[in-house]
């Protein structure tokens, strides 16, 4: 909800239930970056667009990639974060279309 609270994310957690994520919501689409400051175990970064798609995914980003700053490529409004792997344990791929 506020800038900290996305800034600090999952940060600090031991780990996150199976089939849960963090969703991030900005105020307006922009190019965006996240890192694995804290992090105890290993993500998959969905980008979302402000129409709901998903533009890209950075697959296995690992807490030992800290201080590396993945960046979307083009401007998002949103992001999923889930446990790796799970991305394409639930379908998710580049030009999905997501409802929410």
């Amino acid at each position: 909800d506020t800038e900290e609270s996305r800034q600090h994310g999952l940060s600090d957690r031991e780990s996150l239930p199976i089939d849960s994520g963090m969703l991030f919501i900005f105020p307006a689409a922009a190019i965006q970056g996240f890192w694995m400051k804290d992090m105890h175990f290993p993500l998959d970064i969905v980008w979302i667009d402000a129409h709901k798609k998903i533009i890209g995914i950075a697959q296995n980003v690992t807490p030992e990639s800290y201080p590396e700053v993945f960046m979307s490529l083009d401007p998002i409004q949103y992001v999923l974060e889930i446990n790796a792997g799970k991305s394409e344990d639930f379908g998710l791929k580049k030009g999905v279309q997501l409802v929410f």
